[in-house]
């Protein structure tokens, strides 16, 4: 079913914009598309594993990499990241989106796979690395599941993806199991690495066989290739910077906030709180048990109320959160210790919902996956579908532009300090961007039709099969 047929349900269903649609009702048009459908259930499979990379920092330490040397390899990451975004932005709205998007996860298992046996720093420089490259392709799979979708459903789509970390739970509590009864915290990491390198892989074999293409644009090019490449960057950015001014610097601050966060939380929580990896684990699995449903929540609600409110409100929890962490030091657990010692009784480590420490950190966790969820269903709403290829390239390049400093600058912060100076950096942070909620608007200044039809008449744009 295309996108014409999924409009006339719509249509049928709705009969007029003033009538709210449920959120099962957003689910069963979203998922009449065939390669919505094959798209989202391949991100459902990977996204299992991915929760191997909320304890990345604690598994290459262990490894024996250290803090300086961790924030520098970060940061090249981030570099490669940044060209690939580059590059991506210019080949999603130029190339077949679908091959792309089978590309990215062919380098990802890769990548996977390398970290699984990796034994040196330059093993684990050389799978992360490979992972980076497959942002060069990585935006065409994000261009290619929203232009496939209707823009009114487009916050319960962006939440449906965050639906793929319910499966997460199964392999963290294996994880957690697998911790108590004596395993060795590497080895667990190279299990499920290994484990996500097949499914990368059986992701791929999907793609080839049922994912479509989709008709990709194209443009009048009087020039070269790496002409068009400049020209249509620098036409994209001003597009972008047009559409969303302030929302950019918004989250150029906020990546900054969470470079700073990001780097020293599971160190801190680990190191200066002294919670071992077993409650770390369970931490990470109630969090997800709490946040994917209001994920799923806020993706309806922000279709049907628009984003304003909804953004001021859950980005003002942020800075609270980061707050508790630190008075953790102080104030380790918020329970008489019978209580934890109880439920260290029925499950080992299960005392850890009481610490302060458990509770900052799923407030922000949650709250992340809230802001990331609003952040996307703007940006989904907003962009012209012909050129979202390239938006989304560089919006996420702006964002990578502070990316590229923060990890050297946090490994030598928290070599020297630990990590009470980056969260106290990151509240600060928040805090701007709290104000900047209240006071601006992040909203798009351009109405996304009038734009698109403005960009077919000045560019002469059309489909191609």
């Amino acid at each position: 079913m295309n996108d014409d047929s999924l409009d006339t349900l719509a249509q049928e269903d709705l009969g007029s914009k003033s009538v709210e649609v449920s959120w099962m009702t957003s689910v069963r048009h979203l998922m009449a598309n065939k390669n919505f459908k094959i798209f989202v259930v391949t991100n459902w499979i990977v996204g299992s594993v991915g929760v191997i990379w909320q304890v990345l920092n604690l598994y290459l330490r262990d490894l024996g990499i250290d803090y300086i040397a961790l924030g520098f390899l970060y940061s090249i990451m981030t570099i490669v990241i940044l060209l690939g975004n580059l590059v991506a932005s210019y080949l999603a709205d130029n190339f077949n989106r679908r091959n792309l998007a089978i590309i990215t996860m062919a380098l990802n298992g890769a990548g996977y796979l390398i970290l699984a046996f990796a034994i040196s720093f330059e093993m684990v420089a050389l799978g992360l690395l490979i992972m980076s490259a497959s942002n060069f392709t990585g935006q065409g799979g994000t261009a290619y599941i929203m232009q496939i979708i209707d823009r009114k459903y487009g916050g319960v789509a962006v939440s449906l993806f965050t639906l793929g970390t319910v499966f997460a739970l199964g392999p963290l509590f294996a994880m957690a199991i697998m911790f108590n009864t004596g395993w060795e915290f590497v080895f667990i990491m190279r299990v499920v690495f290994f484990t996500g390198a097949i499914l990368f892989g059986a992701t791929v074999i999907i793609r080839i066989l049922w994912l479509e293409s989709t008709p990709i644009p194209e443009r009048d090019r009087n020039s070269s290739i790496l002409r068009d490449f400049i020209s249509e960057t620098i036409r994209g950015l001003k597009l972008l910077l047009r559409v969303f001014p302030i929302l950019v610097g918004v989250m150029m601050i906020d990546a900054l906030s969470d470079g700073f966060y990001n780097f020293s939380n599971l160190f801190y929580v680990n190191e200066t709180l002294e919670f071992n990896i077993g409650q770390i684990f369970l931490m990470l699995l109630i969090t997800m048990v709490v946040s994917v449903p209001l994920t799923l929540f806020l993706g309806h609600r922000f279709d049907k109320r628009g984003g304003k409110g909804i953004t001021i409100a859950v980005y003002s929890v942020i800075p609270i959160a980061l707050t508790l962490l630190i008075v953790a030091q102080y104030i380790p657990f918020i329970a008489p210790d019978s209580w934890v010692l109880f439920l260290d009784t029925v499950y080992p480590g299960l005392g850890v919902i009481f610490s302060l420490a458990f509770i900052a950190t799923a407030i922000k966790t949650t709250n992340d996956n809230l802001w990331r969820t609003v952040l996307d269903s703007y940006i989904q709403k907003s962009l012209p579908k012909a050129d979202i290829g390239k938006m989304l390239g560089l919006s996420t390049i702006m964002v990578l532009l502070v990316g590229i400093i923060s990890p050297i600058f946090s490994g030598f912060v928290y070599s020297l300090y630990e990590g009470v100076p980056l969260i106290i950096g990151a509240i600060i942070l928040n805090i701007i961007i709290l104000i900047i909620l209240v006071t601006k608007s992040i909203e798009p200044r351009v109405d996304v039709l009038a734009l698109e039809e403005e960009l077919k008449s000045n560019h002469n744009i059309q489909l191609k099969e």
